[in-house]
């Protein structure tokens, strides 16, 4: 936060490896910022950085800056949302799904699917320097390649439908003011994406997935989700559950090599931490899959049949 005469800012400084070199990694924050200020003009409140001349990334001395006007409004602790916070989120997504806009240049969502040698290679690594889940990541070892398979058969399904959305619109990146009502920030993830796979992944996460999944939640926030206009197409509940756990796989295995192919012993840590974190996740969520998807499916038909 940064106080002055002329009102109050929160300042955001970019990584220092941010490659401000490529015109496309600019672009790509002005673009998510553009996305930001688009929505917050269609009344959701977004917060999107200050623009001068059209862009929202400042560069001064070779460091990058996004300047917000400080909004008052706090993050909740995990998993402290309430039932009537997350169905809030769910009708907000749902907002932005109907709406979808266009900003030139905004780029859809691009999947860095792992493959199979990188999953052999990253958990050999793991059992050879000992690392305390090497057992358990080579019993997975099968399910890991199969998740990855699935998730590259999964894209181009979903790539059929793309809007313009927030990315990641997890309970880090909602804030509530005095109100209680909400406001969304961190766009940087905001790009052209399936709007089923968000709203799968959002309801997961709403729902507790990391921690203790409540499947009424889950129901829930769909139904709010199509009720305020949403629409989860049948054909995309498949390959948009195969989809979240690829993502979940992707992050799994760069934990690991953050844990086997650094040196650094913060970054060591972290990856360790990471992996203890999103291994049961992504088991827990796979667990569930099968069950979950016949439950959408059967929801999607009853609903088309209403229709």
């Amino acid at each position: 936060r940064l106080d002055t005469d002329r009102g109050s800012f929160a300042i955001k400084q970019l990584a220092p490896d941010t490659d401000l070199a490529d015109p496309l990694v600019v672009a790509h924050y002005n673009g998510t910022e553009a996305a930001a200020e688009t929505f917050a003009d269609l009344g959701i409140r977004a917060v999107h950085a200050i623009s001068i001349e059209g862009r929202y990334l400042q560069l001064i001395d070779a460091v990058a800056y996004l300047v917000y006007p400080w909004t008052q409004a706090r993050a909740l602790e995990k998993d402290r949302a309430s039932r009537s916070q997350a169905l809030e989120v769910a009708r907000l997504l749902a907002r932005m799904h109907k709406a979808d806009i266009s900003v030139p240049g905004l780029a859809e969502s691009r999947a860095d699917i792992v493959t199979t040698d990188r999953i052999e290679e990253l958990v050999g690594l793991a059992a050879d320097r000992g690392m305390p889940d090497a057992a358990l990541l080579r019993s997975q070892l099968t399910r890991f390649i199969d998740i990855a398979t699935r998730h590259g058969a999964a894209l181009p399904v979903l790539a059929r439908k793309l809007v313009i959305s927030h990315g990641d619109l997890d309970q880090k990146n909602v804030l509530w003011d005095d109100q209680g009502e909400p406001v969304l920030i961190d766009w940087e993830s905001a790009r052209r994406l399936n709007p089923t796979c968000e709203a799968l992944l959002e309801a997961l996460d709403w729902s507790g997935i990391t921690t203790t999944f409540r499947r009424d939640l889950f129901r829930d926030f769909l139904a709010a989700y199509r009720e305020a206009g949403g629409a989860i197409d049948p054909q995309a509940i498949g390959p948009a559950l195969q989809c979240i756990l690829g993502d979940w796989l992707d992050w799994l295995m760069y934990n690991v090599g953050r844990t086997v192919m650094t040196d650094d012993l913060e970054q060591r840590k972290i990856g360790h931490a990471q992996i203890t974190f999103v291994l049961p996740t992504l088991l827990r969520l796979q667990g569930l899959t099968p069950d979950l998807q016949s439950e959408l499916e059967a929801t999607a038909a009853e609903s088309a049949l209403r229709a």
